[in-house]
């Protein structure tokens, strides 16, 4: 990750961790002031909002640090690589230096017996020299030299970038780590204040909560795209799982493992097999069909072709901004949306585009 890849995501969690807190203090003061005056449907809906709104932005913060943690674990492999190909050219050095010296004391020896070879013709008393030395020695000898330091210097400088890589990946997810402790403070007062009112109105934020769900359900066993998720109330009434399309190879088992992990809690960093992130599902899905993706849905996304939303294909991935899920056919993508909510179907129109694994 470049210098400016990792200032922007700073920024970028900066921002969110600046709206996260400002939403805490004017969901939480706007909700209290309403309740003597207003309605309990509009106190709950306000309540359902601002938890939920809390909630996606916990999972989008959740990617973040799972890319943090993804460049640390690539600047750690470089750096390893990196010390064992300088301690291979040390090695190299080593036996270069020895050979230089026996050179040396045969070249010595060559001009003060009189032997001279041809090979080498110099004053020996200019012998102490490096830079006669370097002349006295065969172009091959140079050119080893030569291609020797050049490499030294290469692995040098790979090192060093890969431990300012570390270190900023390391500033990176400690940054990430400590926005997430704030936006987890935020859904626990949020949660509190829920607790406190009564249960009617409670009520009426589960029944919220289930008709938005219910207005991401898939719309029918359509094709990909084929609604958009948040349409009218009802969507989702003729979505039937069983009649999801049968898929084979690779992607129907990345498929079928999506489906029995239907019901299980989101959490964070979540990799399974009790609960999932959005990208731990993923990554697991195709992880139980041999293909290994990284835990990140950046990752996922810069890594992978892209392709239309409505030409998907059962086992790709679905993307929108920092969020994925498993594209099942019939219109469905099974995700792990976030906080307080459980794997579960969503429309694929809910998504921007998809990733092609095989």
């Amino acid at each position: 990750m470049t210098r400016l890849q990792f200032r922007t995501m700073a920024f970028t969690v900066a921002a969110l961790l600046g709206a996260g807190t400002a939403t805490v203090f004017t969901v939480a003061t706007g909700t209290a002031g309403a309740a003597p005056g207003g309605s309990l449907q509009t106190q709950a809906a306000q309540l359902s909002a601002a938890i939920n709104a809390n909630a996606v932005k916990l999972d989008s913060l959740n990617e973040q640090i799972n890319a943090a943690q993804y460049q640390l674990d690539q600047a750690n492999a470089t750096i390893t690589d990196a010390e064992a190909r300088i301690a291979a050219a040390k090695a190299q050095t080593d036996a270069l230096q020895k050979l230089v010296e026996q050179r040396a004391v045969a070249i010595y020896q060559s001009a003060t017996t009189g032997d001279d070879t041809g090979l080498f013709n110099i004053d020996p008393s200019e012998l102490a020299s490096s830079q006669q030395y370097t002349a006295a020695a065969s172009d091959q000898d140079n050119t080893l030299v030569d291609q020797l330091n050049e490499s030294k210097a290469s692995l040098s400088a790979r090192e060093k970038d890969a431990q300012n890589a570390k270190a900023a990946a390391t500033a990176q997810e400690t940054a990430l780590k400590n926005a997430e402790a704030s936006f987890n403070t935020a859904n626990a007062q949020y949660s509190a204040l829920l607790g406190q009112v009564n249960g009617q109105i409670a009520s009426l934020v589960a029944q919220d909560n289930a008709a938005a769900d219910n207005a991401q359900a898939p719309k029918g066993n359509g094709g990909a795209g084929g609604g958009g998720a948040g349409g009218g109330g009802g969507g989702g009434s003729d979505f039937n799982p069983g009649l999801v399309p049968p898929a084979s190879g690779a992607a129907g088992v990345a498929v079928s493992f999506a489906q029995q992990q239907l019901g299980k809690p989101y959490c964070y960093a979540g990799t399974g097999p009790s609960c999932f992130d959005c990208s731990g599902l993923t990554m697991a899905a195709w992880g139980a069909a041999g293909v290994g993706l990284p835990h990140n849905s950046e990752a996922q996304a810069g890594e992978l072709p892209h392709v239309p939303l409505g030409s998907m294909v059962a086992g790709d991935i679905a993307y929108t901004f920092g969020h994925v899920g498993i594209y099942v056919g019939g219109g469905a993508v099974i995700h792990a949306p976030h906080t307080g909510d459980v794997v579960r179907y969503i429309d694929a129109g809910y998504f921007a585009y998809g990733l092609r694994v095989s």
